[in-house]
């Protein structure tokens, strides 16, 4: 089947590109012909090897460096562009280029633009995929979703661990398991001194919310039974997370065991970095996390590293699956419990853990990704 991707969103790199491409490399595997429909002068960040298909209806219009005011007009000029890109996506699709559509990361704002496009009138079924609802946004997604149930070819699918959506009455709507991310360059692992203490890392974009400081300071008066390296990896976006993280680099590089990496790692040099680590610290106790999928929790599994988490991520994974521990609360004692935890079954538990991760790889595989997707075509 020849399937394009629309992709309408301008990312530097991270997640969203790694999702495009576990779509992209997935489709080839199971024989599918992947493509790319996007706006003229698309910005990839990683040539994915398939055919493009420009769409006609202007450039991806940004938010970046906007005032208020300029925001407020670059969300309606991004409403009129979107209309135009899925437009002209119908087109194609009616000229015979393509056998169905995914839009890979969506809102129920899209739902809109859509309704008001030619595409809710596809010749081929349209695939949309959101990463969540959180209870705020689901009353909008239903009332859009039920809009749109009239048209049979427009497919709605929410990426999550739970169903609420049971009592909904919405027969477009289909749940499906988050996928893994998995290493694309680094082919082994990477063989550590048997000298060498155990790595445990903090990684991915810093937030205020991501709790790092109270997380820090129960490493350093945590008491373990073998050396222990934390290793903390920030990507600032915002002027505000840039000036804490580097005042938490000046207040702790003192620690002699604890490496601090403010950079943003792409591609190789992300892989080979959660390599090196034992184990991933995902201390964020915040509430959508319990809504939304963690990708730093499917990346650890995806590397097959046991985890550290807060008790709102994802609850569901450790609750089917035993491949790490769980910080009952941000007070230091908890912390340092679930630390002391992490390095006894880091130490002692190795191979139940692994077994552990080897199911989570086969429960969120890309091939069952993919196969939900497009099953119902």
């Amino acid at each position: 089947m020849r399937v394009a991707i629309l992709e309408s969103i301008i990312m530097p790199a991270g997640h969203e590109v790694e999702f495009d491409r576990i779509l992209v490399n997935e489709m080839k595997q199971q024989g599918h012909e992947p493509m790319f429909f996007v706006p003229e002068k698309f910005p990839f960040k990683v040539d994915y090897g398939v055919p493009v298909h420009e769409l006609q209806g202007g450039e991806v219009v940004t938010y970046a460096g906007a005032t208020w005011y300029q925001k407020l007009w670059r969300s309606i000029q991004r409403e009129k562009r979107r209309i135009a890109w899925f437009n002209s996506a119908y087109e194609l699709a009616k000229q015979g280029a393509c056998d169905a559509i995914i839009i890979p990361t969506a809102t129920y704002r899209y739902i809109k633009s859509l309704l008001r496009s030619k595409l809710k009138y596809s010749p081929v079924p349209v695939h949309i995929i959101f990463h969540g609802i959180n209870p705020k946004e689901q009353p909008k997604f239903e009332k859009q979703a039920k809009r749109i149930q009239a048209y049979k070819n427009v497919k709605l699918h929410v990426i999550t661990l739970r169903n609420d959506f049971a009592n909904s009455g919405l027969t477009n709507v289909q749940l499906v398991a988050p996928p893994v991310f998995k290493p694309v360059y680094n082919e082994s692992y990477i063989i550590k001194d048997k000298e060498e203490p155990l790595r445990i890392g903090f990684f991915g974009q810093f937030r205020k919310e991501k709790n790092l400081e109270p997380f820090i300071q129960a490493f350093i008066h945590a008491k373990f039974s073998v050396p222990v390296e934390l290793v903390v990896q920030g990507a600032t976006a915002k002027p505000e997370d840039t000036t804490l993280f580097n005042s938490l680099i000046e207040k702790y590089k003192h620690i002699t065991n604890i490496v601090f990496r403010h950079e943003n790692l792409i591609g190789k040099d992300w892989e080979e970095a959660l390599l090196s680590v034992d184990a991933i610290a995902m201390p964020y106790a915040a509430e959508r996390y319990r809504y939304h999928w963690g990708a730093m929790l499917f990346t650890a599994i995806g590397y097959n590293k046991p985890v550290l988490v807060s008790p709102e991520l994802n609850p569901e994974v450790l609750a089917q699956f035993p491949i790490g521990c769980v910080i009952q609360s941000l007070k230091e004692s908890d912390i340092i419990h679930a630390l002391q935890e992490l390095v006894d079954l880091l130490s002692t538990k190795k191979a139940q853990t692994e077994v552990a991760l080897k199911q989570a790889n086969e429960a969120y595989s890309h091939e069952a990704l993919i196969r939900e997707v497009l099953r119902g075509r």
